[in-house]
């Protein structure tokens, strides 16, 4: 089965956290708003800073603000980051990781599966996770602006 982590379901709690914060959030207040613990929350801010997604800002008016938009972030990017690099099978990314693969007649087709879920991955970004009503009404906004 794929499944990623919880602590990546969370990570994209997080993002749609932050884009509804109208000044940088620390942990703690990200936190107490999704209803998770602040050492969560701290972890996934860390790593979705390392990998470029967020930004911090030290003193008193500091915490953690989104780097683009999040119909510019994708899917992939949020879960490369809290997982790491994706693929079906070790054969994927390193055809040394089985002594079988030079003879596997599934390692192509695997390979070819898992370039199909990455792209549509990358084609799906984080806005599009919100719900629909949502979508609308900040639709609506950004045309009375």
């Amino acid at each position: 089965m794929l499944k990623m982590s919880r602590l990546t379901e969370y990570a994209f709690m997080v993002i749609l956290a932050l884009k509804k914060s109208d000044s940088p959030a620390s942990a703690d207040s990200l936190a107490k708003k999704i209803g998770l613990e602040t050492p969560t929350v701290s972890k996934i801010l860390k790593q979705l800073k390392n990998a470029a997604l967020l930004d911090s800002k030290r003193g008193a008016n500091g915490g953690y603000v989104l780097v683009k938009r999040k119909r510019d972030i994708s899917l992939h990017e949020v879960i490369a980051a809290m997982e790491g690099a994706m693929a079906l099978t070790d054969c994927v990314t390193d055809d040394s990781a089985c002594h079988l693969s030079a003879d596997c007649d599934m390692s192509l087709g695997l390979k070819k599966v898992s370039q199909v879920i990455t792209q549509a991955l990358e084609n799906m970004t984080v806005s599009e996770l919100m719900p629909t009503a949502e979508k609308k009404t900040i639709a609506l906004e950004i045309k009375h602006e």
